[in-house]
C-alpha cells in the first residue's frame, strides 16, 4: 500500500549537485556554505546510537536533523551522509511504542514528537533500501492509526479536527495539529490509507484559527492573539493541503511580513522560522522577496563559527544545538525543494 511513494521521492532525492532549484530562487554560495558547515557539525557530533545531545527529546532532535540532511538533497545510505541519516531514522524507529506513538517522551512533547518523526518517515521512505523500507511501512501504519484515533476524539465544535498534546484531549492546538497534518500528508504520499475527511477536517480547525479580522492566527480556535509561528504553522498546514493562496493564508502573510521574527533570544525563534520559511516560500511574490529573504539573512547572522546556531532561550536553549542547527538548516533548504513537503 506504500508503492507509490518510492516513485515520488526517488524524483525529488539527490545527490546536492543532481539538480537545482529554478534561477530566481537560486540558493546563494554563502547560503550553501553555511548549510554545509552546519550539517558537517550534525555528521560529527552525532553519537554512536544515531542521536543527538537533545535535552529531553526521544525522537524530535533526531528525525529534524534526519530531514536536514535530506532538504540539502542528501539520501540514506549514499554519500558522505548515508550512514548518518540511516543512523537517525534507525533511532527513531526504535523508539515506536506497541500502540504506535513515535516517541517515548512523557507529558506535553509525546504528540509533538509523534508527528515530526512520522512527517520524517514518510520524507524517507522512498530512498531507504528495502530492509528498512519495511520497518517504515509498519511504523507508518500504526502512527497514522494512532493519529487518525486521536483526532476521533470527541471534542467540541471549535476544537473538532485538530489534536493536542496528549491523544485523548478534548481540546487542540495550531502547533501539535499542524505536526500531525504534516505526518498525515507524507504518509499518503506514500500511499497510506489516509481518509480525505481526515485532512479536510484538520484544515478546517486550522481555518477556525484564523484571527478575527484575518490578521495572523491563533494558537487555538475561537480565543488569543496571532503570533508568528502560529501563523506561519497555520499557512503552511493551508497550502500543504491544497488551500493555496487563501485569503486567510495571504492575511497571515501580511501579518508575518508586519511581525517579522529576527531575534533569536525571543521565545520559539527557531520554531518560527522552520514554518515562517515554508509559508513565505509557498506564497511567494513580495512575502517571499521581502520576508524570507529577512529570515534567512537574519538566520545567516546567527551561525556560529562550528556552524551551529549557539543562541536560543528557554526551550530552545534547553533542546540544544542540533535542535536549532536543523531547524535552522531547514529553513534555509526551502529553496531547494528536495523535500516533498517543501514543494508547491
Amino acid at each position: 500500500m506504500f508503492a507509490a511513494c518510492t516513485a515520488l521521492l526517488v524524483l525529488v532525492a539527490g545527490t546536492p549537485s543532481a539538480f537545482a532549484a529554478d534561477e530566481d530562487e537560486k540558493v546563494p554560495p554563502r547560503v550553501e556554505a553555511a548549510i554545509d558547515k552546519a550539517l558537517s557539525w550534525l555528521a560529527k557530533n552525532q553519537k554512536e546510537d544515531g542521536s543527538w545531545a537533545q535535552g529531553s527529546s526521544t525522537t524530535a532532535v533526531p528525525a529534524l536533523a534526519a530531514k536536514a540532511f535530506l532538504a540539502r538533497g542528501h539520501i540514506p545510505g549514499q554519500g558522505p551522509y548515508g550512514d548518518h541519516i540511516n543512523k537517525a531514522i534507525d533511532y527513531v524507529l526504535s523508539k515506536q511504542q506497541n500502540d504506535g506513538l513515535l516517541s517515548a517522551a512523557n507529558g506535553n512533547a509525546s504528540m509533538y514528537e509523534h508527528g515530526i518523526a512520522a512527517a520524517m518517515l514518510g520524507e524517507a521512505y522512498g530512498m531507504v533500501d528495502d530492509a528498512r523500507k519495511n520497518k517504515i511501512e509498519k511504523a507508518l501504519a500504526k502512527a497514522v492509526k494512532l493519529t487518525l484515533d486521536a483526532q476521533a476524539v470527541r471534542k467540541d465544535a471549535l476544537n473538532t479536527g485538530g489534536w493536542r498534546y496528549n491523544r485523548m484531549s478534548p481540546d487542540s492546538d495550531i502547533s501539535v495539529t499542524g505536526w500531525q497534518l504534516m505526518a498525515l500528508r507524507a504518509a499518503a504520499n506514500c500511499g497510506a490509507y489516509v481518509p480525505k475527511s481526515a485532512l479536510e477536517s484538520g484544515r478546517e480547525y486550522v481555518r477556525r484559527c484564523s484571527f478575527r479580522g484575518g490578521s495572523g492566527f491563533t494558537y487555538q480556535a475561537g480565543h488569543g492573539t496571532p503570533g508568528p509561528a502560529r501563523t506561519g504553522t497555520a499557512i503552511v498546514s493551508l497550502e500543504m493541503l491544497g488551500d493555496h493562496q487563501s485569503k486567510e493564508a495571504k492575511a497571515g502573510g501580511d501579518y508575518l511580513l508586519e511581525n517579522p521574527v529576527t531575534n533569536a533570544n525571543e521565545g520559539f525563534y527557531y520554531y518560527s522560522v522552520y514554518y515562517i520559511a515554508q509559508a513565505m516560500y509557498h506564497l511567494g511574490d513580495k512575502y517571499y522577496d521581502q520576508g524570507y529573504i529577512k529570515l534567512r539573512d537574519s538566520l545567516l547572522a546567527g551561525q556560529g563559527p562550528e556552524g551551529t546556531w549557539p543562541v536560543g532561550s528557554g526551550q530552545e536553549q534547553e533542546a540544544g544545538e542540533a535542535y536549532r542547527t536543523s531547524m535552522s538548516v531547514l529553513a534555509l533548504c526551502v529553496p531547494y525543494r528536495y523535500l516533498p513537503l517543501f514543494q508547491k
